[in-house]
């Protein structure tokens, strides 16, 4: 069984912050696997660095927080039939007062909510004390195209099988996305 987590986050690319604190702290972008509803739309903007000359790009997919991945219309056009069964889309307010990303425009948070228990915690790859790389059950995963969580680390990690990767690899080739990063992990 070959699985990949999917971080919305690419050393290349810059992340995305709430514009409202309160957000942050009031857990809206928490997504830990359970559906969500925004009575509004939540505005973010483009992380900025101090250094112009070190600023990066934002990406077509991006990251907010947690095991999280926000696509712009372009990745959504791309990728939206493909995610949607094994997740949902919340529409974000992108406000970009400097002109990184091209300008205010609607992005979606992609929140999965499938869930596959498939850890073994009793086999991790482990470095000494600390888990390396979790284990996972021979089996758990189905064949066909699957993009979940599992339970245990719902608020962090976003796992694809070999076949939802390579069809999201595929889609994201031919349109030219750029932004996020798929790590093999088992």
């Amino acid at each position: 069984m070959q699985l990949w987590r999917w971080n919305g986050a690419n050393d290349s690319f810059t992340t995305l912050l709430p514009v409202n604190d309160a957000d942050l702290l009031g857990g809206v972008f928490t997504a830990d696997g359970t559906p969500k509803t925004w009575g509004a739309r939540p505005k973010v903007r483009p992380a900025l660095e101090k250094d112009p000359k070190k600023q990066l790009p934002l990406g077509d997919l991006s990251f907010i927080m947690g095991a999280s991945v926000v696509l712009n219309d372009k990745a959504c056009a791309a990728l939206g039939d493909l995610l949607r069964p094994f997740g949902e889309f919340l529409e974000l307010d992108l406000v970009d007062a400097t002109g990184l990303a091209g300008g205010d425009q609607r992005l979606y948070f992609y929140n999965v909510t499938r869930m596959i228990p498939c850890i073994d915690v009793t086999r991790p790859e482990m470095d000494g004390k600390k888990v390396i790389a979790p284990a996972f059950l021979p089996g758990a995963v189905p064949g066909e195209a699957a993009i979940f969580k599992d339970p245990l680390r719902k608020k962090a990690d976003i796992y694809l099988n070999s076949a939802a990767h390579d069809a999201v690899v595929q889609r994201m080739k031919e349109a030219d996305l750029r932004g996020s990063t798929l790590r093999r992990i088992g």
